[in-house]
């Protein structure tokens, strides 16, 4: 009797023993899982970083920065205070007010942004950066051709060349120190196509050529960059591609040079006329175009050495008459690169 006494309670013993072991024998019933969204209390303390949409902003332009919490569940009811250069921005600061705006001057100021915060545990954070009004200019000029009294750019046509120049005042952030061009990236960009050829370390200057024709405009795109990205500026330019053009003025006797505006119509008595065309936005030189005149439709001669120059011999005309001097001219390598001009004559008896 004992002994089965004793076999019925060692049994009620291991089966309390199992009993107790199971959580650890199928680990899947000792499994739990919180609430959606809430994370485990690890007693991390949080963090606060910022960033700024740039750190080289352009002349007159609007910065933004941002104030970013790190290791907390609920970044709300959080009190900032903000500070532009030792001064705090009062209307800037309060709760939940993780974003700051603020205009910036002149080319090389200096701003330094900072943040102190309040989280709603009591933890109280800070953290600032810097930043230095930074800048560049895109200068461009063309192949193309224009008289030596001509005072506007030269503009390009189909098969011009063009080359575009960087000036560049950027800073590193937070200083008054310039980055010299060898230590900037230049990413250049052609009607959204990147140039790989021509961007890179040092690579300021960008040549290319046109191959659109009159009437397009090509988009230029830079980015400069720093190897460490911290400096990032953007720029871009529009280049007109415009037709050749030919002008027609009266020619100086003497020295063969145009004397005043550009003629249209020209109502004169019978003499002897002289005129001078010029190229506007040719590639060649002029000395390298075909150029032709012609008197209603007929061909004239124009001075061989000076083709552009022409003499029309009006004054033995016995009566009244219109017509239409014309002058063109072609680039012989293109001969889509070519322009007339006309002028409407009257003559018209002495009184």
């Amino acid at each position: 009797m004992k002994n089965q006494k004793s076999k019925i309670k060692k049994s009620i013993l291991y089966l309390l023993f199992a009993i107790c072991c199971l959580p650890f024998a199928v680990p899947a019933l000792a499994q739990f899982s919180l609430p959606a969204g809430q994370l485990p209390n690890l007693n991390m303390k949080p963090t606060l970083s910022l960033t700024s949409n740039t750190l080289t902003p352009l002349p007159n332009s609007t910065i933004a920065v941002t104030a970013n919490l790190l290791g907390i569940t609920n970044v709300n009811n959080s009190n900032y205070a903000w500070f532009l250069n030792g001064v705090k921005q009062k209307e800037a600061s309060g709760l939940n007010k993780n974003i700051f705006t603020f205009p910036v001057g002149d080319l090389g100021a200096v701003y330094k942004i900072s943040v102190s915060v309040l989280t709603p545990s009591g933890d109280s954070l800070s953290d600032s950066i810097s930043s230095t009004v930074s800048d560049f200019d895109l200068t461009w000029s063309a192949s193309s051709q224009t008289p030596a009294s001509y005072k506007g750019k030269p503009l390009p046509t189909q098969n011009s060349t063009v080359r575009i120049s960087t000036l560049s005042s950027i800073y590193r952030p937070g200083t008054k120190t310039l980055i010299n061009n060898n230590n900037l990236i230049f990413n250049w960009r052609v009607d959204d196509e990147f140039s790989t050829v021509n961007s890179g370390i040092g690579k300021s200057d960008f040549i290319f050529t046109i191959r659109d024709f009159a009437g397009a405009d090509k988009s230029v795109r830079l980015e400069i960059k720093t190897p460490d990205n911290a400096v990032s500026l953007t720029k871009s330019a529009a280049i007109p591609v415009v037709k050749p053009q030919i002008l027609i003025y009266f020619a100086d006797l003497d020295t063969n040079l145009p004397r005043g505006a550009a003629l249209k119509n020209l109502i004169t008595e019978p003499m002897n006329l002289n005129f001078i065309a010029k190229n506007y936005f040719f590639n060649p030189l002029p000395k390298d175009l075909k150029w032709q005149w012609f008197v209603n439709n007929k061909e004239a001669p124009g001075k061989s050495e000076k083709p552009w120059l022409a003499s029309l011999n009006l004054a033995d005309v016995g009566r009244p008459f219109s017509a239409q001097a014309q002058v063109s001219a072609k680039n012989p390598a293109n001969d889509l690169e070519a322009a007339q001009s006309t002028i409407n004559l009257e003559i018209r008896q002495k009184k």
